[in-house]
């Protein structure tokens, strides 16, 4: 008997995929799966105006970011034209700022105290990448944002509102340029092993200068 020859499979479609450097920032509230249902809500609306009030003290626009969001945090991606130095120097600062109305005159429970990081690096964004960023980039700001010395930060310094962590291309290409306004002595390095993967950063910490 003749044997039968398997119908050849149709090649699969090339995907079309763009690499490309972007800064990125995480920020994550401190404690929010602790709050009610009714008191998330109000940290995600207190949380969405201080980002855009401390923004808008860097000149920055939020409208031009990409974001992917969670109930408790953001993970976005600037546009290739924002400027790290500003970013790193003048919008942590301001959202520290900004939040500190709601620890002074806000009701019991209503403060938000956040993780920030940031990085930048290769990442792959807008399709086929469909359900947000990917690359090394995205997983770096994100380690970083979940690691404990960030965490233990904020237990630590209850008069802060922000832990801001940085990665170690951001320090040392922007922070030690000189050219932030937030000085390279006001930071130490912490390093940290998340799911089996060594990372590390910077965290500003003034209290330690």
């Amino acid at each position: 008997m003749p044997t039968s020859v398997p119908e050849p499979q149709a090649a699969e479609r090339p995907v079309d995929v763009r690499l490309t450097f972007r800064l990125l920032l995480a920020v994550d509230i401190q404690g929010y799966s602790l709050r009610t249902p009714r008191m998330q809500v109000t940290a995600q609306l207190d949380l969405l105006d201080a980002m855009e009030r401390a923004a808008a003290a860097a000149g920055l626009d939020c409208g031009a970011w990409s974001q992917q969001v969670a109930g408790d945090g953001v993970l976005a991606v600037l546009p290739d034209d924002a400027d790290i130095v500003t970013v790193v120097g003048v919008f942590a600062p301001a959202l520290e700022r900004a939040l500190a109305p709601l620890e002074r005159g806000g009701p019991p429970g209503r403060r938000v105290r956040v993780r920030l990081a940031l990085h930048h690096g290769a990442l792959i964004i807008g399709w086929p990448a469909v359900l947000g960023p990917a690359g090394h980039a995205p997983v770096i700001v994100s380690r970083l944002l979940d690691a404990r010395p960030v965490r233990c930060y904020l237990d630590g310094h209850p008069e802060r509102n922000v832990a801001l962590i940085v990665s170690e291309l951001i320090f040392h290409d922007v922070v030690a340029s000189g050219l932030c306004a937030l000085p390279p002595t006001l930071f130490r390095q912490v390093r940290a092993v998340i799911k089996g993967v060594p990372y590390a950063g910077w965290l500003h910490d003034p209290c330690h200068a």
